[in-house]
């Protein structure tokens, strides 16, 4: 009985020390700031980021909705810390409150931008960003009024699961679009599970540099 008791606890060790490896495996491979020290200064500047995102604004048909940009590395490991709130916002506003386009990075493929258009495919419109697209981390979203002008811009949350304080957070920014002129706001300082964006032709980064 004695050994049994001994192999249990020793099994529950190992498991506890694999677990502690694998959290410093992931703080170390996927946890870093949404802007680091080597990213250009208007990354924190809501004019700056207006002005980068404006061609792909100009790609879309008008529109009387806000508007989400989900900035999509398919290559990225952290997508899925953020899913929690892109898949609260896609509940909690159907095609007629809220605009969802998928802002795919240019290293993603074909295939992959058709696999995740079929997913959602009434709600999801996917575009490609170009090569000269140049964005700190992702995921990363942006919200716009419907006249194209910026209201939200940067992370989704910080830490290493993207958490934020308040769920209901960007349901809230949402609402407030809909009723009167908001923003810009930015959330861009703080660290947690970030890509680089991939902002030339070599393969996307998918975690820390």
């Amino acid at each position: 009985m004695q050994r049994q008791h001994w192999w249990l606890s020793a099994g529950l060790l190992a498991l506890f020390m694999l677990t502690l490896l694998g959290l410093w495996w992931f703080q170390q491979q996927a946890v870093r700031p949404f802007i680091t020290s080597e990213d250009a200064i208007d990354y924190w500047q809501a004019e700056g980021v207006a002005e980068r995102l404006a061609p792909l604004w100009q790609q879309l048909p008008p529109t009387e909705l806000p508007t989400l940009m989900h900035f999509w590395n398919p290559d990225c490991l952290c997508n899925q810390v953020s899913q929690r709130h892109y898949s609260s916002l896609l509940a909690q506003f159907d095609s007629t409150q809220l605009r969802v386009v998928v802002v795919a990075a240019h290293t993603s493929s074909e295939q992959q931008r058709r696999e995740l258009k079929a997913l959602n495919p009434d709600r999801l419109q996917v575009i490609t960003a170009q090569p000269g697209l140049q964005l700190p981390s992702s995921p990363a979203l942006a919200l716009f009024h419907a006249s194209g002008e910026l209201a939200y811009f940067g992370a989704y949350g910080f830490g290493a699961l993207c958490t934020v304080a308040d769920d209901q957070l960007f349901p809230t920014l949402v609402r407030r679009l809909q009723q009167e002129p908001y923003g810009p706001f930015m959330s861009v300082a703080g660290d947690g599970c970030f890509c680089a964006w991939p902002n030339d032709d070599a393969s996307a980064a998918a975690g820390a540099p």
